[in-house]
C-alpha cells in the first residue's frame, strides 16, 4: 500500500521544489501568533496546493502560475487572519468581498455582484496565465450558492464553510460534477477538525487502495471539555457546562454545542469523502446532551435548571466507568461495513474501553480511520482543532 500511495501522489513529484518552498514558508509563519489560527494555516495550505495540483506540465520547468484569489469574508476574524497568513507568504489578494461591497483589484468599493465578481477573476487569470481561486471563509449559505457556477467556470473555490457538505446530497454531489467537468478545485479540508489533515487524509488513503471500513471522531472541543471535566466525578454536568461557558469554549448558548448539530454535520462530511452515499443529516441518529425539557427555554433558564438533570447524566458516566479504564466521549462514528443503513453514521456519547485512542485525546479533535490495511490499529489524527 506504501508503494500505491507513493503512486497516486506522483505529479507532486514532478513539483517537489515548489511544494518544498511553500511549506516551509507556511511554516515559518508565527504559529504561536494570536492573530493567525490552524484553520488559516489550512486554509491558506488549501489554497497555496490549488497552484500546485492545477498547474500544467510548465510547472515541471520550475515555473509557478500564479493565483487569482478573491477572499470572501475578510473583515472577520478568520478572514483578518488569512490575509495576515497570506501576506507573509506574499500571496496578494485581487479582490476582496464582504456582505454587502467588493474591492476589485485594489479599486473603489462596489456593490457586492458574484456574477461580475467571477467574470472578473477569470479575467486576470487568462491575462496573466494564472489560476482563479476564491477563498470563503463566511458562514454564509448565500456565498455557497455560488459554488457551483463558479466552478463550473472553472474557477477553484477553497472554503471553512461546512454548511453545503453536510446538506443534501444532490447539492453537494452537484459541486463534485462541476468540479470535475471544468478541472477547477474544492477544497474544504478545514469543514473538519479546523487545520488538522483529516479530509486530504482520508482522499489519500482512498487513492492508495485502501478500503475505508470506520471512521471515529472526536470532533468538537466543547463536548470533549465537558465529558472530560465529568469523568470520574470531578465535576456535575452543570458544572461543566457553565465552566466551559465562562472560559469561552461554548457558544452564547450553549446548546448549540451540546445538541451535537455540529458534529453530525462534520460526520456527513466525513461520510461523504470516504465514500458512503445516500446520508443526510435530518436521518441521522443522533443523541442530544440537552434534556428535552430544556431545548425551548431562555439560556439563562438552561443554565439554571441543567442542575436538575446532573445525577442521570452521572449515572451514565459511572455505567461506563465501571469497567476499569472505560471513558464516556461524545463522537461520531461512520461505519462503511454496517449492514444496517441507520447505524452507518451514529452521533452521541460513546462508550470507550481503556485502549480506545479516544481515551488519550483529552481536549484535542481526535480521528481513529480503520480500513482493510489499517485493521488491527486504526491510523490516528490528532491535535487541537482551531
Amino acid at each position: 500500500q506504501t508503494y500505491l500511495l507513493a503512486l497516486s501522489r506522483l505529479p507532486l513529484l514532478l513539483f517537489t521544489k515548489q511544494l518544498t518552498t511553500i511549506r516551509t514558508n507556511i511554516h515559518a509563519l508565527d504559529i504561536t501568533s494570536p492573530h493567525i489560527s490552524r484553520r488559516d494555516f489550512a486554509t491558506i495550505s488549501s489554497i497555496s496546493s490549488i497552484g500546485i495540483m492545477s498547474s500544467s506540465a510548465a510547472v515541471a520547468k520550475n515555473s509557478k502560475k500564479p493565483l487569482v484569489v478573491a477572499v470572501i469574508g475578510y473583515t472577520g476574524g478568520v478572514g483578518t487572519c488569512l490575509l495576515s497568513a497570506m501576506k507573509q507568504i506574499d500571496m496578494k489578494p485581487f479582490a476582496l468581498v464582504r456582505s454587502s461591497t467588493m474591492k476589485i483589484n485594489q479599486g473603489v468599493e462596489v456593490p457586492v455582484d458574484y456574477n461580475a465578481l467571477g467574470s472578473q477573476i477569470l479575467r486576470e487569470a487568462a491575462n496573466i496565465g494564472g489560476i482563479p481561486v476564491i477563498a470563503d471563509v463566511t458562514a454564509s449559505s448565500k456565498v455557497q450558492e455560488e459554488y457551483q457556477p463558479w466552478l463550473s467556470k472553472g474557477i477553484s473555490v477553497c472554503t471553512a464553510n461546512k454548511g453545503i457538505f453536510a446538506g443534501k446530497e444532490d447539492t453537494y454531489q452537484s459541486l463534485l460534477t462541476a468540479s470535475a467537468k471544468s478541472g477547477a478545485q474544492l477544497r474544504h479540508e478545514t469543514t473538519v477538525g479546523a487545520g488538522l489533515p483529516i479530509l486530504s487524509t482520508i482522499s489519500s488513503l482512498r487513492a492508495s487502495s485502501h478500503k475505508i471500513h470506520k471512521i471515529e471522531g472526536v470532533l468538537s472541543g466543547t463536548l470533549a471539555y465537558v465529558l472530560g471535566a465529568v469523568a470520574g466525578g470531578k465535576m456535575t454536568l452543570s458544572q461543566a457546562v457553565i465552566n466551559a461557558k465562562e472560559l469561552g469554549y461554548t457558544e452564547p448558548d450553549p446548546r448549540m454545542d451540546l445538541n451535537g448539530m455540529d458534529v453530525a454535520r462534520k460526520a456527513v462530511i466525513l461520510a461523504r469523502i470516504s465514500g458512503l452515499t445516500g446520508v443526510e443529516l435530518d436521518a441521522l441518529a443522533i443523541e442530544s446532551l440537552v434534556p428535552p425539557a430544556l431545548e425551548s427555554c431562555s439560556v439563562e433558564e438552561f443554565l439554571s435548571g441543567l442542575s436538575k438533570h446532573d445525577d442521570e447524566f452521572a449515572n451514565k458516566v459511572k455505567a461506563v466507568e465501571a469497567t476499569p479504564g472505560s471513558r464516556l466521549h461524545y463522537a461520531a462514528k461512520v461505519d462503511l461495513m454496517s449492514k444496517n443503513p441507520k447505524d452507518r453514521v451514529i452521533v452521541g456519547p460513546m462508550a470507550c474501553e481503556a485502549s480506545h485512542p479516544f481515551n488519550g485525546a483529552g481536549p484535542d479533535n481526535l480521528i481513529a480511520i480503520t480500513t482493510n490495511f489499517y485493521s488491527s490499529r486504526p491510523l490516528v489524527v490528532q491535535g487541537a482543532g482551531a
